[in-house]
């Protein structure tokens, strides 16, 4: 009989109680160190697997099945972590930094939930709800394998710590070889399965110098598992693609090269995936074409090059680099609309009368010939009158059409119940040191920006609606559902909190809420309260429209060399117009699209990381170089211990904590919106401008930490000088080292 079978028969027994891991060693017979320590390790492997658990007051029992629950473990900066359940109807646990076991952040665990009298008594009396607590007593699966972070090096050991604040310790290394301290590197971890042990690992790669150009976003990359550089039987795939367009590939398409078609995109963008026309349609009004590249006509489904886009599933967009989803021959060569060459689409045409209504539209696949590039600063000066743009002439006849009709296209939108959503967005310029030069908010060429949104939004539409039409076949949306109740009442408070007398249920409601904040103090607080308490959009196979929108039928379309899901609907349309059979079922739907949210996710993760990486880099160097400016925030939230404060100008948080503030005591309000003191006197509420300077910054963490400006700060502690004490042998001034002096042999 093994000793793990010893073990649990032992326990199994019908008269057994729980008892502590020494009272189990007299129990089995155990007496020496070498079996005690034996059984402790045996013990713990046995809760790894689920089959025993350690109870209250470190005693040995059964695990109570029905008291478990099953989720990802998701750190928090502070210590512990919460547990979101892959049941969604099961609530999430919170667990404690001593209850944490042997998980790391986004491990799948088995965590035993604490009796509702015992979490009790673990909360403050004054808590209004009883949290729920637990304790994880099993890893399921392990999802973290490899780590980033900075190599130390000690007298007698190396040892990294990982870049992950939520991380659980550093990681021994046996081994650094010549790789310098301070340097970063990738840690391979080798199994854990005693907590009372250190965690260790092998290097696997060196990083290079900490504080090296571009070695912070290669380590963010590194600790996501993101490659850049594509295999290389992907790109030996891309060089059998030919440049020319061949008379085959022109089958079936329309040519509408001698068509004044022209792009709009970002200055710095290399990619150009979207073209648009202007033209008089044979029944009276205006047909806009909308011509977005054919990437399917060359990533064939199946190819290594289908299979490495989907695992991608996105480009993914850094502060100093862009992570294609495609070879960059693909993007900027082959498939990108660059201008004064030929190039393969697939085109909507949309009918629209002179009042901005659609009156009809047309898909096919075509081909063009871009007449012309241009940025969206160039079309915003000619929108507003400015000289300087440099627009040919041809091409300005066709702007001067399109401004008013897509107005009137918007404006019809807004009134059907369209959310006007500006969200906030800072560009952030870097030098050849990768450090912040500059941080501008994007707002220089709004108008044009939404010119060519509302193009797509249009685009997108249209093919969502002929998707539809197509009953029986699988097809893959873009869903944005509305917020739950929680999430309104939320809205509501906080609107309210801001002075905005709104309690939203319904699109019209929350625009008469924008309308209200607008050109106001409160304005950029109550479309954050809004934002923050909206769902998140997502991919799925069934359609259940798009909320903030007000759109019935959507899905996404314009950006194949960018997004998979937009490949995928390619696909699918061109087996509609075929009328061939699709070639996916509902079921490989479903999963492209929980495939494909969760790299989105990931993508904007790693994307606002990169960029507070950056900014917390830039107000840590300010702050070192005693540059102790004075910043203009809003208070965008209130928690037990201080204010969140958010600097528009670079979209920077941080947080004045109430222990700073020393002209007065105070305290968050029972609904986190508003500040007071001991009198009920009301301080600050949400949605006040607030002047700050920064106080600490801590780059580990990733936090910030302000002060109000002219707020009393508390002095730097006396240091008193040690008193002088005699030898009592030599009369002499005891000298006090930092080492002991060692006694002569004699």
């Amino acid at each position: 009989m093994s000793f793990d079978t010893q073990i649990i028969d032992f326990i199994k027994q019908p008269n057994y109680l729980p008892m502590k891991q020494h009272e189990l060693a007299i129990a089995l017979g155990l007496t020496s160190k070498g079996q005690r320590a034996e059984l402790r390790h045996a013990l713990k492997d046995l809760e790894e697997r689920g089959l025993i658990s350690c109870l209250r007051k470190n005693r040995w029992g059964l695990p109570d099945k029905s008291n478990l629950i099953q989720g990802v473990v998701k750190m928090l900066p502070k210590g512990g972590a919460v547990l979101i359940p892959l049941n969604s109807n099961e609530d999430e646990l919170f667990i404690g930094a001593k209850n944490m076991g042997l998980a790391y952040p986004n491990d799948i665990v088995e965590a035993e939930r604490y009796h509702a009298e015992w979490s009790s008594r673990r909360r403050s009396s004054e808590s209004p709800e009883r949290r729920n607590e637990g304790r994880i007593v099993a890893i399921l699966e392990r999802r973290t394998h490899q780590v980033v972070g900075t190599l130390k090096k000690a007298r007698y050991n190396s040892f990294v710590i990982v870049d992950d604040p939520g991380f659980p310790n550093s990681v021994r290394i046996a081994d650094s070889g010549q790789i310098k301290k301070d340097h970063k590197v990738l840690v391979e971890l080798d199994p854990w399965n005693d907590p009372y042990q250190s965690i260790t690992g092998i290097i696997k790669e060196d990083l290079g110098e900490a504080s090296a150009p571009g070695v912070d976003i290669d380590s963010l990359l590194k600790a996501a598992g993101i490659d850049e550089a594509f295999p290389d039987h992907v790109l030996n795939e891309v060089k059998d693609i030919p440049l020319a367009i061949s008379d085959d590939s022109m089958n079936g398409r329309r040519d509408l090269r001698s068509d004044v078609i022209f792009t709009i995109d970002p200055e710095t963008a290399r990619d150009f995936d979207d073209a648009i026309s202007i033209d008089p349609h044979p029944q009276g009004g205006w047909k806009l074409g909308v011509h977005i590249a054919d990437v399917s006509a060359y990533v064939t489904e199946g190819s290594a090059l289908d299979r490495e886009a989907f695992r991608r599933g996105n480009s993914i967009y850094l502060v100093d680099r862009v992570v294609m989803m495609l070879p960059s021959e693909l993007t900027t060569q082959i498939c990108s609309l660059n201008p004064n060459s030929d190039h393969l689409t697939h085109s909507v045409y949309i009918h629209l009368s002179a009042e901005g209504e659609r009156l009809g539209y047309e898909t096919f696949p075509a081909v063009i010939h871009s007449k012309c590039r241009m940025t969206y600063q160039q079309v915003q000066k000619h929108m507003i009158g400015e000289n300087g743009h440099n627009i040919p002439e041809i091409i300005q006849r066709k702007l001067t059409i399109l401004y008013p009709l897509i107005r009137k296209v918007r404006q019809r939108r807004m009134r059907k119940g369209s959310l006007e959503i500006n969200t906030p967005d800072v560009e952030i310029k870097l030098n050849d040191n990768g450090e912040v030069a500059s941080m501008i908010p994007r707002s220089e060429a709004k108008d044009a920006y939404q010119l060519i949104e509302d193009c797509m939004l249009l685009a997108n539409r249209a093919v969502a609606e002929k998707l539809m039409e197509a009953t029986g076949r699988p097809a893959l949306y873009r869903i944005h559902e509305e917020p739950d109740e929680e999430q309104w009442n939320r809205m509501a408070m906080e609107l309210n909190a801001l002075g905005i007398p709104v309690l939203p249920r319904t699109r019209k409601e929350l625009n008469e809420a924008f309308a209200l904040a607008a050109d106001t103090p409160t304005e950029y607080t109550a479309l954050l309260a809004i934002l923050k308490n909206f769902k998140r959009a997502e991919y799925a196979g069934r359609q259940l429209g798009h909320f903030g929108l007000a759109f019935e039928d959507y899905t996404h379309f314009t950006s194949p060399i960018r997004r998979y899901p937009d490949l995928v609907v390619h696909r699918l349309l061109k087996s509609i117009e075929n009328n061939e059979p699709p070639t996916l079922s509902k079921i490989n739907i479903e999963e492209i699209a929980h495939h494909c949210t969760e790299t989105e996710k990931k993508a904007d993760e790693l994307e606002k990381k990169s960029t507070e990486r950056k900014r917390l880099d830039y107000y840590n160097t300010l702050l070192k170089k005693g540059k102790s400016a004075t910043f203009n925030g809003f208070i965008v939230g209130i928690k037990k211990r201080g204010m969140i404060i958010e600097l528009p100008d670079s979209l920077q948080r941080g947080m004045v904590a109430f222990k700073s503030i020393r002209s007065d005591w105070l305290e968050a309000d029972e609904t986190l919106t508003r500040v007071e003191n001991r009198d009920g006197v009301i301080r600050y509420k949400l949605g006040d401008p607030l002047e700050v300077m920064i106080s600490k910054v801590d780059l580990e963490r990733a936090l910030l930490d302000f002060f109000i400006s002219g707020e009393p700060q508390q002095e730097s502690k006396r240091h008193y000088k040690r008193r002088v004490e005699p030898d009592l042998r030599s009369g002499r001034p005891k000298i006090h080292s930092k080492h002991r002096r060692r006694r002569k042999k004699r």
